[in-house]
């Protein structure tokens, strides 16, 4: 199976683009599903035809998914629902707002995983392509198994224990409800589902994310603080989408303006993706909407290629050995970053590296956890950091 996470920030055309990337799938011969996991979904107008929360086809071999959040926390997670629903009607919330608003910012990415997970553990599909929302809300869909773990590790017992001692007192004091031991299970339940989706998700072979540009100065920031962040916590990015490039057989002195200032940001992307497969997509004289022209922006973009592939292969962690049961290279990738705004500590068995607003805890392998931090160096693009004995 494949797996392809298509991102970027808000506006940038990644339904278009996800919608026909599995068009040419399911061309191919894959059986497809496209699922979108926005809370404002637009899968449906992109096709123009009907999709709903369960896998709908929409032509030979190709599937369509628009996940409804509302609808999965009440069919496996009533307890978690109930809860809230509770908790916000005591506090004077008319009930029906009361259950709209139960569903949480970030639940559509939570269930979307859990969905994937159980596609992948069945084996239906070829090929799942996740069109995401915008860039934020994918780092945190991919953050939440690796979250996930330090919190029923670290938080968890504390809230748990504490909620034991302390709910009858506040529920006396204050009239509010403290989270009774079936929703604790059900959140931790919840998150234990999650397990082994951070090896799926880093798993290059598996799943590739691919990032939605087009060529403005914001957007590309924004591309390689997300590109930095993959790469910090080991996702693998093989390809970029470079949309509405402005084609040559336009001469008009306003858009000659608008070409003169997207050929530098081009040349921008390409000095800051090196070695990055990169697909020019050109502005089309018409909206893509319905499987027709979603099959022309298919064939624009990949040809007679595989969408399915790897574009762009490598590691984003690697540990070198020096010195042969002595030294070591933790070696990790860390692209668009100045090493000015990198700071990086070791705290038991883990190394914490902090660039601008992220910040990644990572478990060290067993062999490294015994050794002395010795220094690091910033050298092409990784974070190169050695240990010693």
């Amino acid at each position: 199976m494949r797996i392809l996470i298509i991102t970027g920030k808000g506006g940038v055309g990644k339904t278009s683009i996800s919608a026909a990337t599995a068009v040419k799938c399911a061309e191919k011969g894959k059986s497809t599903l496209v699922m979108s996991t926005d809370s404002a979904h637009s899968l449906s107008d992109s096709f123009d035809l009907p999709i709903g929360s369960e896998p709908v086809k929409l032509s030979e071999n190709l599937y369509g998914q628009e996940i409804d959040a509302g609808k999965e926390l009440s069919k496996h997670w009533k307890d978690i629902q109930n809860f809230i629903k509770t908790t916000l009607e005591s506090r004077g919330i008319d009930n029906i707002l009361a259950e709209e608003i139960s569903v949480f910012p970030g639940m559509e990415e939570l269930f979307s995983l859990l969905t994937l997970k159980e596609y992948y553990r069945t084996g239906k599909y070829d090929v799942i392509i996740i069109d995401c929302a915008p860039t934020a809300d994918t780092i945190r869909k991919l953050s939440f198994p690796e979250v996930g773990k330090w919190y029923l590790k670290t938080i968890f017992p504390i809230q748990r224990q504490a909620a034991k001692i302390a709910g009858p007192v506040v529920k006396g004091l204050y009239g509010v409800q403290l989270p009774t031991e079936d929703v604790f299970s059900s959140v931790k339940n919840l998150i234990l589902a999650l397990d082994g989706m951070k090896e799926l998700l880093c798993d290059e072979h598996t799943t590739s994310i691919r990032f939605v540009v087009n060529p403005e100065k914001m957007v590309i920031k924004e591309a390689q603080r997300a590109y930095t962040y993959m790469n910090l916590f080991g996702y693998w990015v093989d390809a970029i989408f470079i949309n509405r490039i402005y084609p040559q057989e336009i001469h008009d002195s306003y858009f000659g303006k608008w070409k003169i200032l997207q050929e530098k940001h081009l040349k921008t992307i390409e000095e800051s993706f090196p070695g990055m497969k990169l697909f020019p997509v050109h502005l089309f004289d018409e909206e893509i909407t319905g499987l027709e022209k979603l099959n022309l922006l298919g064939n624009h973009i990949y040809g007679n290629s595989n969408p399915a592939q790897i574009f762009t292969e490598g590691k984003s962690i690697e540990i070198q050995e020096k010195i042969p049961k002595e030294k070591y290279c933790l070696s990790v990738k860390m692209p668009c970053v100045d090493k000015k705004n990198l700071d990086m500590w070791v705290k038991g068995d883990e190394l914490i590296i902090k660039t601008n607003s992220y910040k990644r805890n990572l478990i060290l392998p067993r062999v490294l956890t015994s050794m002395t931090l010795e220094g690091a160096k910033f050298e092409d693009g990784r974070l190169n950091i050695l240990f010693r004995k």
